[in-house]
C-alpha cells in the first residue's frame, strides 16, 4: 500500500470524496499520553495525519483531542475498540 500522509484539510477532502475509509489512533512510542492518527483508504493508501506547521505527524496530548480531529475531518466516532 502507498504511504500518503495528509494535513487535516487534505484528509477532510479525501474523506468527503470517499478516498479515506478508516482511521487508527496510535500511541506515540515512549510517551504515556501522546497520540497520532493513521489514516487508511482502499486506493488512497495509508499515512499519518500531519501538522500543518511542521509537516510532521500531528501529536495529540489527549484521546479526546484526537477524536475531535477525526470528527473535524469527517469521520463518525461511535466507539473506541481496544485490542
Amino acid at each position: 500500500m502507498i504511504e500518503c500522509n495528509r494535513t487535516i484539510e487534505q484528509a477532510r477532502r479525501d474523506v468527503a470524496a470517499g478516498r479515506l475509509t478508516a482511521a487508527t489512533l496510535l500511541r506515540v512510542p515512549m510517551m504515556h499520553a501522546a497520540w497520532t492518527i493513521r489514516l487508511t483508504g482502499a486506493k488512497a493508501g495509508t499515512g499519518m495525519l500531519l501538522s500543518v506547521q511542521t509537516l510532521e505527524p500531528q501529536v495529540f496530548g489527549q484521546l479526546d483531542e484526537a477524536v475531535a480531529a477525526l470528527e473535524q475531518i469527517g469521520f463518525t466516532v461511535d466507539q473506541l475498540k481496544l485490542v
